[in-house]
């Protein structure tokens, strides 16, 4: 082992190996950070560029992409609401609230350190307990897979704040449309309308863009000419991060552990662990009030987590030949590519590659805590764009970073259809990073509980029989039931505050936020009825998990009507009109626009319409220039710049195929 770690060491410092590193972490940041490419894409984009690579040289490069996408998305995240890589969903809680602050700044040195640490301590894990730690990940079942991430769902109980009933209403949502598509272990068609483009269910990364981009992106046409947020620039910013940092030491530590231990689970992934370490820190911290309006350790901590899981998600894959996330998976077929067969004999016969692929990785945390010292001065000025030329930018490129996925514009009127939805649900505080987390765990609960199941029949008959059988799965589902029943105590306890006069005025101009949780309840319980009806027509596996999903909604509907029809008590009881401030015309223009530029692509090509859409909406939210010459050239010269730099990323350098036009 230490002759291979020599060996590793030595090789990563030639001068190609550092260059792949540079450039693979260069790649990795932009990437992450560019709504729509998550290091997944990151890695497949750069798949093919490896094929003619040495074996060792071509995974450093990839391993670089991989561990840089996951922080990169930490930025997007921070600076406009709109996280680059799932992982950094949970960033948003605290990263965004910082940067209304005027502490983007604080936000993302604060991220990128976190991140350096978690990334450095899952490349240790990865290094020197590979072997144990693979043999671990083999004692959890799916049982034990369905209780962890039950219990990361439970947690949306803590991260919504005082809204804790529509948090995990939220989350039930977010279930609810994993729900649709065919099954893939009974094969039955569900939910699916007789559209063939639903049978493979719907697409996670335009249901996450939708939920953070463009519905972000809704909410700045509420104050069109303002910045998207101030920034103070002071001096010692790095200096002040890195002291506070120091204080949270605990905090890190425990975070990157976590981290890395759920990396190892097959299919958990960055979003879990990163929503698990921020639960932990809310509970441990000595301020958790603060947590969901700025705090540093709410960023700290899932930072530190989702890069820890890169190191842990690598541990399976070279001792067992088990994938732990997605981006492993590609890794997986990399080394297959170049010959090398991942599993237990593989450190025995390609010792020397496998070293020089994990010290390459520690490399990579190195470079980029160097490449985001030097770029955090100037990424953190993009809060001072105006709003509208950051409208349509951030739309625009959720449109292609969507559409480059698989070519489809079905996915980009999923995207605009999730996006509208869920702006409108977050103005009835139903948080969007609830239904993400729920859109990312629901594949993963219900194969596990269906695998459950076809495991219980066989064993003991029946599945909570063989839950609570499994010492490892009673203690994950104890867990799961101690923070749900937090969750649950604290809305039983909650009470209604008096309206204001304010609120009380709001109340005359429709329907106040009271009605608004009525019918969202009926709703919930209208759509609970439909599931149970046409989950009558399915195979008795294929119905289990969406019975189970409907009877959450019937509990949560019912919840939900009797605090806001109870005339005593209730903390989601108010009189102001949520919808007061949504200015209807511009929201509808926008989306009346984006499905002319999704349905203009097919005519005239991408990236002209792209450029007649950048144009328009520039022009609309320009309305505070007084010269109409000056409005329209100032929207032209942004517009073309704007485009131009896009097609030169998009389909230049990524290659990322759009419909073709008239003139490109």
């Amino acid at each position: 082992m230490w002759s291979d770690l020599l060996h590793g060491l030595l090789v990563n410092l030639q001068p190609m190996h550092l260059a792949v590193v540079l450039i693979g972490t260069v790649a990795g940041l932009i990437i992450g950070a560019l709504p729509g490419l998550s290091a997944v894409s990151g890695v497949a984009l750069l798949l093919p560029f490896t094929f003619s690579m040495e074996p060792a040289l071509g995974l450093v490069t990839l391993a670089a992409v991989y561990m840089a996408a996951e922080y990169g998305g930490s930025i997007s995240a921070i600076l406009i609401n709109t996280p680059g890589t799932s992982g950094a969903a949970c960033t948003t809680l605290d990263g965004t609230p910082l940067t209304r602050k005027g502490k983007a700044q604080e936000a993302l040195y604060v991220s990128l350190l976190a991140s350096t640490v978690g990334g450095a301590f899952g490349a240790l894990v990865l290094i020197f307990l590979t072997p144990l730690l693979a043999r671990a990940s083999l004692l959890l079942g799916p049982a034990e897979i369905f209780w962890v991430a039950a219990a990361g769902l439970a947690l949306v109980a803590h991260l919504s704040g005082g809204h804790t009933l529509k948090g995990l209403i939220g989350a039930s949502i977010g279930i609810g449309i994993t729900l649709i598509g065919q099954d893939s272990i009974s094969g039955d068609m569900r939910f699916t309308f007789d559209d063939y483009r639903l049978v493979g269910g719907i697409p996670l990364v335009p249901v996450l863009l939708g939920l953070f981009a463009v519905a972000s992106i809704l909410g700045l046409l509420e104050q069109p000419h303002q910045p998207v947020a101030p920034l103070v620039v002071r001096k010692g910013i790095l200096r002040e991060v890195t002291d506070r940092l120091m204080r949270m030491k605990g905090l890190l530590l425990w975070s990157s552990t976590l981290g890395a231990i759920i990396g190892i689970i097959p299919g958990a992934g960055a979003s879990l662990s990163a929503f698990i370490a921020y639960g932990e820190a809310k509970r441990i911290s000595k301020n958790p009030e603060e947590f969901g309006k700025g705090s540093y350790e709410g960023v700290a901590a899932p930072e530190a987590a989702n890069n820890a899981v890169v190191g842990g998600a690598m541990v399976p894959l070279l001792a067992l030949g088990i994938p732990g996330s997605a981006s492993a998976a590609i890794m997986f077929g990399a080394l297959t590519v170049h010959g090398i067969i991942p599993g237990p004999r593989l450190f025995t016969e390609r010792g020397d590659i496998v070293y020089t692929f994990m010290i390459g990785l520690m490399f990579t945390v190195f470079a980029m805590l160097i490449i985001g010292l030097l770029s955090i001065r100037w990424s953190s000025q993009i809060v001072r764009v105006p709003r509208k030329a950051m409208v349509p930018g951030v739309l625009v490129l959720s449109i292609v970073g969507t559409y480059g996925l698989a070519n489809s514009l079905f996915d980009v009127y999923v995207l605009l259809a999730v996006g509208f939805a869920a702006y409108l649900l977050s103005k009835i505080d139903v948080p969007p990073v609830a239904i993400a987390l729920g859109a990312v765990l629901g594949t993963i609960m219900e194969e596990s509980f269906q695998q459950a199941a076809i495991v219980a029949q066989v064993d003991v008959g029946s599945i909570w029989i063989y839950f609570v059988t499994r010492p490892l799965s009673v203690i994950l589902m104890l867990v799961a039931i101690g923070v749900l029943g937090t969750g649950i105590y604290q809305i039983l306890t909650a009470r209604s505050e008096e309206p204001s006069d304010e609120n009380t005025q709001h109340q005359t101009g429709g329907l106040n936020l009271r009605w608004s949780n009525v019918i969202l309840a009926i709703a919930l319980l209208v759509l609970a009825g439909y599931i149970h009806l046409e989950a009558s027509g399915f195979s008795q596996q294929g119905a289990l998990f969406p019975r189970l999903i409907a009877n959450a909604f019937i509990v949560l509907g019912g919840i939900l009507l009797a605090i806001n029809l109870s005339p005593k008590s209730g903390a989601l009881r108010a009189t102001s009109w949520p919808f007061a401030d949504v200015p209807w015309f511009s929201t509808a223009a926008i989306i009346v626009l984006l499905i002319l530029l999704a349905w203009g692509a097919d005519i005239i090509g991408f990236y002209e319409s792209a450029f007649l859409f950048t144009l328009i909406v520039s022009w609309m939210l320009s309305n505070d220039v007084p010269s109409p010459i000056h409005r329209f050239a100032s929207s032209l010269v942004f517009a073309f710049g704007f485009t131009a730099a896009t097609y030169v990323m998009f389909a230049l350098i990524l290659e990322i195929r759009t419909p073709p036009g008239i003139l490109v």
